[in-house]
């Protein structure tokens, strides 16, 4: 399939209009496929920044309501379940955007184009995941 996609290889020789159709169409595959990758780590994006804002409000709305007892642990009750979904958040921005520069690895190898060096999505990643490693150090730090 590499040679198929890839239009240097196929240079050397003639290609009949059926073999440029097929070729054309696999190229457009790979692209539709590129592009619901990029879907997928925006949805990845949209769902994290939900767990960030339900953790971080139950946190700090438990916060306000007034101080935990002295025999009360750090993890227990409402600020634990906001902390842990903050977590979870980061854990799994993490590892969608793992999966998505591993399928693009790929994609690079069946003969995707770079388009760009400069990819939105993984920008705005980084960005929400040092928001969230922020938010969850400033929330367990008080």
């Amino acid at each position: 399939m590499n040679q198929a996609i890839n239009p240097q290889s196929q240079a050397d020789e003639p290609l009949s209009e059926a073999a440029k159709i097929t070729r054309d169409l696999e190229f457009l595959a790979l692209i539709r496929t590129a592009l619901s990758a990029e879907r997928s780590l925006m949805a990845w994006l949209r769902t994290t920044v939900s767990l960030y804002t339900f953790g971080f409000s139950l946190a700090k709305f438990f916060d306000f309501l007034g101080p935990q007892s002295e025999g009360t642990h750090f993890w227990s009750g409402p600020r634990g379940l906001g902390l842990a979904l903050i977590f979870y958040g980061i854990l799994m921005l993490m590892l969608a955007t793992l999966g998505h520069l591993k399928r693009f690895r790929k994609m690079k190898q069946l003969g995707l184009p770079i388009i760009s060096r400069f990819s939105l999505s993984i920008s705005a990643a980084v960005v929400l995941l040092t928001i969230g490693v922020t938010s969850l150090i400033g929330i367990a730090m008080k």
